[in-house]
C-alpha cells in the first residue's frame, strides 16, 4: 500500500496526516516549474509529486526536442544522472541480503591490485568514505580508453590514478562517481550477469520500470529526450553540450517521472530489499570513529565546505543523500550530466515523493530551494 511508502525510512509506524493544504504547496511548485520553461532557463521539464495516497499529480512544460518541437509526455526518457546510484546500491543490498556480498568485504578480493584494497570496504564505497577520488580529479593514466567506465574491467584504469587516494579509507566522506564505477563492477562480478541485465531482472521488473534503461541500449526507444545547456543568449538561450559520457553504474540510466515513482514506492515498500535494509541505506553512513559522515567532510584545503543555511547535516547514507532541509529530513539524489538536471526527493514525515526531469544542464536549479521548502513545509 502506498500509505507504507517511506515511513519505514525513518522507522515512523503510523502515517502523518497533513494538517494544511499540500495542494496549495503543489501549486505553488508547479508554477514554479513552469517559468523555468517560459523564463527559458529549461527547454523542457517535467514532474511528478505524490503524497501519500491521495494526492498524485504528474505534468510536463516544453519540449524534449527543440528542432523537431517533441511535446514531452509521460513516456519521454531523460538522462537521470547521478539518480542512477540509488538504484546500483540496492543493487549491491540485494546481493548482500543472498548473502554473495557482505558490506565489510575489502576491494581487493575482487581488485587484488588496487591500491589500499586491502582496507577500502564495500561499506566505504556505497558511503563515500572510500577516499577514491573522482576519476578526472585522480589523473588517468595514458591508456584510459575514450568510453571509460564502458571499457572492460574499469577499474583497471582506477587503480592506476595518479592520486588514487585522497585519505585514508572510512576517516572522511567525498563524493566520488570512481565509488559507483566499482560498485557496478563488483555486481557484475558476485552475480556472473552484467550490470544492466541484473538491475532489470531484479529492480525494474519488479518495480515495474518500464521505461528506465542504460543510456547506450541498443533498443532506445524514440522517447528519448534531447539534452541542452543553457547559453544567456536572448535570442538563442539554448546549446548543444561540448562534452559526452556515460558513466556507466555511477549515472549511466535514463528514466522517466513515472518510473522513479514507481521505484520509490517499491523500495519504500520492501518489494527491493527488507525494511531494516532500507532503514540503514537511508540512516547516516558511520565513519571509522563512529561518527557520522557530515561531521568528516573532506576538503583539500582543510576549510569545512559552506552549504546554503536552509541545508544542515549535509551527508550520505548507502546511496542516498540526507540532509536537514528547512528542518526538515529528506532523502534525496541530484543528478547532473552533459545536458541534463535531474532532482529525485522522498519527505518521510510527509510521505511525499518529487521527481523532477529537465533535458537542460542545471535546467531546476535557479529555483530549487523555492521548491524545497515549499516540498518540506507539506505536513
Amino acid at each position: 500500500m502506498r500509505n507504507k511508502v517511506l515511513l519505514f525510512l525513518v522507522g515512523i509506524l503510523v502515517l502523518s496526516c497533513t494538517s494544511n493544504d499540500p495542494q496549495k504547496n503543489i501549486n505553488e511548485i508547479d508554477k514554479l516549474i513552469e517559468e523555468l520553461v517560459e523564463d527559458k532557463r529549461a527547454v523542457g521539464i517535467t514532474y511528478a509529486i505524490q503524497v501519500g495516497d491521495s494526492i498524485l499529480q504528474t505534468k510536463e512544460f516544453g519540449v524534449s526536442n527543440i528542432e523537431m518541437a517533441t511535446p514531452i509526455t509521460q513516456e519521454t526518457q531523460f538522462r537521470i544522472a547521478s539518480v542512477t546510484k540509488p538504484i546500483t546500491a540496492i543493487a549491491i543490498m540485494q546481493l548482500i541480503e543472498a548473502k554473495k556480498l557482505s558490506l565489510q568485504d575489502t576491494i581487493d578480493k575482487f581488485f587484488q591490485s588496487f591500491p589500499n584494497g586491502n582496507q577500502i570496504t564495500v561499506y566505504q564505497l556505497l558511503s563515500h568514505t572510500s577516499g577514491i577520488p573522482n576519476w578526472w580529479v585522480g589523473g588517468m593514466p595514458k591508456d584510459e580508453p575514450k568510453n571509460f567506465p564502458l571499457c572492460e574491467n574499469p577499474h583497471q584504469y582506477l587503480e592506476r590514478m595518479n592520486t588514487p587516494s585522497l585519505f585514508e579509507p572510512g576517516t572522511f566522506y567525498s563524493y566520488s562517481n570512481s565509488n559507483y564505477v566499482l560498485l557496478g563492477e563488483i555486481t557484475e562480478i558476485v552475480s556472473g550477469q552484467s550490470y544492466e541485465s541484473f538491475i532489470k531482472e531484479n529492480i525494474f521488473i519488479p518495480a515495474n520500470m518500464e521505461n528506465t534503461e542504460m543510456e547506450y541500449a541498443i533498443d532506445a526507444k524514440q522517447t528519448y529526450a534531447k539534452g541542452y545547456t543553457w547559453q544567456s543568449n536572448e535570442e538563442n538561450p539554448f546549446g548543444t553540450p561540448e562534452s559526452y559520457t556515460m558513466p556507466f553504474s555511477a549515472g549511466g540510466l535514463r528514466s522517466t517521472t513515472k518510473d522513479l515513482l514507481h521505484f520509490a514506492n517499491a523500495f519504500g515498500n520492501g518489494k527491493l530489499v527488507r525494511k531494516e535494509t532500507l532503514l540503514m541505506m537511508t540512516s547516516y553512513a558511520k565513519l571509522k570513529n563512529g561518527k557520522p559522515v557530515y561531521e568528516g567532510l573532506y576538503s583539500p584545503s582543510g576549510q569545512t565546505p559552506k552549504f546554503p543555511g536552509n541545508m544542515k547535516n549535509v551527508g550520505y547514507g548507502l546511496g542516498f543523500q540526507l540532509i536537514e532541509n528547512f528542518g526538515t529530513k529528506t532523502i534525496s539524489h541530484g543528478g547532473d550530466i552533459a545536458g541534463f538536471n535531474a532532482v529525485f526527493m522522498c519527505v518521510p514525515k510527509s510521505n511525499t515523493t518529487l521527481v523532477i526531469l529537465a533535458n537542460t544542464e542545471n535546467g531546476v536549479m535557479s529555483k530549487l530551494r523555492e521548491i524545497d521548502e515549499l516540498v518540506t513545509r507539506i505536513e
